[in-house]
């Protein structure tokens, strides 16, 4: 076990790690989430994590994500860290970059639960969960030009569903 007793582990790796982890957040551990990159990522992540309180799914967030790192690559979900990297290109569209947030989280909450975290199956059920996502924004949004990407990606997204389902 990586840390103190009490500590989130370092790593997410073996079992015990994984058990570790999952304890301290279902007894209510909550990471900083600390943002790493460039002034203009930061900002921009912000601005989505602003998006993701507002729909209502911060401390799910906050309990399995621990930290967002600007890489140039691809986007994608680290699970040994807990950590998700992202590029700016995908923080143009706050609400897309919200979704993508709640998504990654929900994609590790399962990897810590011993659920299938990726491949087709996972696949349908995270992008079913992201327009619910982004619906329940748009509900909760008083922003007139928040509601209006949210428009805009509940169209990209219903599409992208039929695309996914057999």
């Amino acid at each position: 076990m990586t840390g103190p007793p009490g500590h989130f582990p370092e790593k997410l790796e073996r079992r015990e790690e994984i058990e570790k982890a999952l304890e301290l957040i279902r007894s209510g551990y909550r990471h900083e989430l600390e943002i790493k990159g460039s002034e203009a990522f930061v900002r921009a992540v912000r601005k989505a994590l602003e998006l993701v309180r507002e729909a209502g799914f911060e401390d799910l967030v906050r309990a399995y994500i621990r930290s967002i790192i600007e890489v140039e690559g691809f986007c994608q979900l680290r699970v040994e860290d807990a950590s998700l990297w992202m590029n700016l290109k995908a923080l143009g569209n706050p609400v897309l970059a919200a979704s993508l947030i709640y998504q990654k989280a929900l994609q590790m909450k399962n990897y810590l639960e011993g659920k299938p975290y990726y491949g087709p199956r996972s696949e349908i059920e995270l992008s079913k969960a992201r327009y619910e996502f982004v619906r329940l924004l748009r509900e909760r949004c008083q922003d007139e030009e928040v509601k209006k990407l949210c428009d805009d990606v509940l169209s990209e997204l219903e599409a992208s569903l039929y695309d996914l389902i057999p």
